[in-house]
């Protein structure tokens, strides 16, 4: 592989590892202290991310499953299929044997149907990574619903230090939201109108990945409340909310995290990743290296568009055959910087 190349995969990788800690530390987990982000957390497509990712970093992984043992009730399982459908993810597998290990108590029905969701493999597969990318040998007594999903580890030994999560950080409103509300559509549509001027239905539907018609029907009742508002843009309906009752009744200063669409970003974020971790890249000569990497950043730049990240990203077409290496390495580096 192009040395440049490997070194970018070696940083990348600890970018992404580094940032899913801090992520997973904003809302619990033990183990790297995490900074004071200004964003509401998506911990549905922050889950879907880290069955690809959270295999390269075995200690994240296995406390990211201490935690929903703690939180996972607040796991919105139907978003978190939604977001299946919509955005591709390749840890579907691994998501499914998480499902398995949470499918007790109370909570074991919307877990079970997930579990359930893929088909028994017959050959297992290791499930961990070393940092240089090679299989990691799986000791002691297989874990079962890892097995049944295809893969090879070993026993969980959870330590049960993850915490709940710290309701009134800017990280946690979601699921804040969620342990007052509910978990259902009308929590997202609070934290998308505390996080935007107003809103039409279809953009709340899209960016918090629910069907329009549940979230049209849902602001039509939350109207009758009193409590949201209506203005017309156009012939456009866009509803909103006043943001310092609910600073008071949350226990939060009226300066509302930012909102991120999530799911697209990581997706694109996965997809780069799993290109530049493919040893059949290796195998080519730079200028081909760089073909495959520019017709790579055409296919998730819809996705970045989506989640409003592609602003700084440079044109492909200003940067012919090998030129364009050094500047996906660089435009890559911006999306996590």
């Amino acid at each position: 592989m192009n040395q440049s190349l490997k070194t970018f995969k070696e940083e990348y990788r600890d970018l992404l590892v580094n940032f899913l800690w801090r992520q997973w530390s904003a809302l619990g987990v033990a183990g790297q202290a995490s900074g004071e982000d200004v964003w509401s957390v998506d911990p549905e497509a922050l889950l879907l991310f880290t069955c690809t990712l959270g295999r390269y970093e075995p200690r994240l992984f296995d406390e990211v499953l201490d935690w929903l043992q703690e939180n996972g009730r607040f796991i919105n399982v139907m978003r978190l299929k939604r977001i299946l459908r919509t955005e591709p993810f390749a840890g579907e597998r691994a998501l499914a044997a998480v499902a398995g290990v949470l499918a007790k108590g109370t909570e074991a029905m919307k877990w079970k149907l997930l579990a359930n969701s893929v088909a028994p493999a017959a050959t297992p597969e290791p499930f961990f990574f070393a940092a240089g990318g090679q299989p990691q040998p799986a000791l002691g007594e297989a874990e079962p619903y890892f097995a049944r999903c295809g893969y090879r580890r070993g026993p969980l030994r959870l330590r049960g230090y993850s915490q709940k999560f710290r309701p009134a950080q800017p990280t946690t409103m979601a699921l804040q939201l969620r342990a007052l509300l509910g978990i259902n559509v009308r929590c997202e549509i609070v934290l998308y109108l505390l996080t935007h001027e107003a809103a039409h239905p279809a953009q709340i539907a899209r960016e918090a990945y629910y069907f329009e018609r549940a979230v049209q029907g849902t602001l039509v009742d939350m109207l009758q409340s009193g409590v949201v508002g209506l203005r017309f843009q156009g012939r456009e309906k866009h509803y909103w909310l006043k943001p310092e009752p609910w600073a008071a009744l949350l226990h939060r200063s009226p300066v509302f995290p930012r909102w991120v669409t999530w799911p697209p970003l990581f997706s694109a974020l996965e997809r780069i990743w799993l290109k530049v971790n493919d040893p059949r890249l290796e195998t080519l000569d730079p200028l081909l290296q760089s073909s495959e990497l520019r017709q790579l950043m055409a296919d998730v730049r819809p996705a970045l568009e989506r989640a409003r990240y592609d602003k700084n990203l440079a044109d492909p077409r200003e940067y012919l055959g090998e030129k364009y290496l050094p500047v996906f390495l660089g435009d890559v580096i911006k999306l996590l910087t």
